[in-house]
């Protein structure tokens, strides 16, 4: 038992740390487990693995003993965005990245009806960048890095022999960070302002802030027949209350600029979001033991995310302080996946899937945050699995629909985003004792 109690903590330990950098491109992360990447997170009601504890915890009562498991994914994403200004098209390309969220998961069974479970995996990333001299959207964005980390203790509980439920807590910290350039002369009317092809008034900004928040998880499972169950799995929505600091860089023409130095003076900003909450739903089917088939929905409600204000505190604007409101007016998305998984020997697994994932921006409120609209997502893996150990391997290809741009003001012009395109790999090691 010490042992045991040494390996799950130095699971979890590693975990944590590989979360301290986990971005990546989007905002809603969903990739919480290789095996679940490969189904294309049809895992609500399937039989389980330890990721459980983040798809639906019910699902861990149909884990004997002790599980661990730990992974990451690979994201590696590229889109380009033309930008329409002045009778030319400028073109920015993401630059070349690779963001990596981590799992850790690991579930215990207390009693006959009792199960307990932690998870450690990112619900929310985003990792969007761009040259930040040359690209005609910079005073909307060049540069944007939202990294949550939550920490997921659950209980489950068989209420009969059919049906299952669980409960659990979500800790979630989150860390932002936002660069972006300013032209000042902008604000003052200045003819041939906030010009894309003129940088020499820029201004650098760079806001940096953190916090946490707490939420609520749930579960419940039923298990029909040996064909037929069903599932479903909810996570609340979570109040952030950021702290942090804006600093300013003045190019040399700036700083010369009357009333600008003090304008745009390094200052404490804070901020309120909601992070949305999230409910999904499976039904999975065994026609026969080796093959199994889920279908699923997952809805995000995005209407939360009405609006980013951040309040930047004196001595910024003059020493008067500023709220600045981000409108994103945002609408509820849906994910439509199918899985499919077949044991092709005793010891391994192949698996496939196919998810159709709604925008939750709407036309006229699009930005370079996110330069995509609906996304379709290809994914295939194998599992190989031996004494207490398995393997889990998965590759997801996700092409991003074109997003079209209207001229909105604040850095947005008209253009649009093309050539969205992400690769994705999971591994995931895992143990049973």
């Amino acid at each position: 038992m010490k042992r045991l109690k040494s390996l799950a903590v130095s699971c979890l330990l590693v975990c944590t740390a590989l979360a301290g950098t986990a971005q990546a491109e989007g905002f809603a992360l969903y990739e919480w487990g290789a095996r679940g990447n490969a189904l294309a997170g049809t895992m609500v009601a399937r039989k389980p693995d330890a990721s459980a504890v983040a798809y639906n915890p019910a699902l861990m009562t149909q884990l004997e003993g002790t599980h661990v498991m730990a992974g990451v994914s690979a994201i590696i994403p590229s889109a380009k965005v033309d930008v329409n200004y002045g009778g030319r098209t400028y073109t920015g390309e993401g630059a070349d990245n690779v963001w990596t969220p981590p799992h850790g998961y690991l579930t215990t069974q207390l009693k006959d009806n009792l199960w307990l479970g932690m998870g450690i995996y990112t619900r929310f990333g985003l990792g969007t960048e761009y040259d930040d001299n040359n690209w005609a959207g910079r005073y909307n964005i060049y540069n944007a890095e939202i990294q949550t980390i939550s920490y997921n203790p659950n209980v489950a509980f068989k209420l009969t022999d059919k049906l299952s439920a669980a409960v659990g807590v979500e800790f979630m910290t989150l860390k932002l960070n936002m660069d972006k350039k300013s032209d000042p002369a902008a604000a003052m009317g200045v003819p041939g302002s906030n010009n894309p092809g003129d940088n020499s008034r820029d201004i650098d900004s760079n806001l940096e802030a953190d916090s946490y928040g707490w939420g609520l998880t749930a579960g419940l499972h039923y298990q029909f027949n040996d064909q037929w169950a069903a599932g479903v799995s909810y996570k609340s929505q979570i109040e952030q209350e950021a702290r942090g600091e804006n600093s300013f860089t003045l190019s040399p023409v700036a700083q010369m600029i009357p009333g600008v130095p003090g304008a745009y003076a390094d200052c404490d900003v804070k901020g309120s979001v909601t992070l949305p909450d999230m409910i999904a739903f499976g039904v999975s089917y065994t026609p026969i033991p080796e093959l199994s088939i889920e279908v699923g929905a997952l809805l995000t409600r995005w209407s939360l995310y009405d609006n980013l204000p951040i309040y930047h505190e004196a001595p910024f604007n003059n020493g008067a302080g500023r709220l600045v409101n981000q409108e994103k007016d945002w609408r509820d998305a849906w994910r439509y996946s199918i899985g499919v998984e077949y044991a092709a020997t005793p010891w391994m697994d192949l698996r496939a899937g196919f998810t159709y994932d709604e925008s939750p921006a709407r036309n006229g409120k699009i930005d370079y945050l996110i330069p995509t609209d609906d996304r379709q997502l290809y994914s295939v893996g194998t599992g190989f699995h031996w004494d207490s150990y398995t393997v889990d391997l998965s590759y997801t290809y996700i092409v991003a629909s074109d997003a079209e741009y209207d001229n909105q003001g604040g850095g947005i012009y008209e253009g649009s985003s093309r050539d969205g395109r992400t690769h994705v790999f999971g591994l995931s090691l895992g143990y049973k004792f």
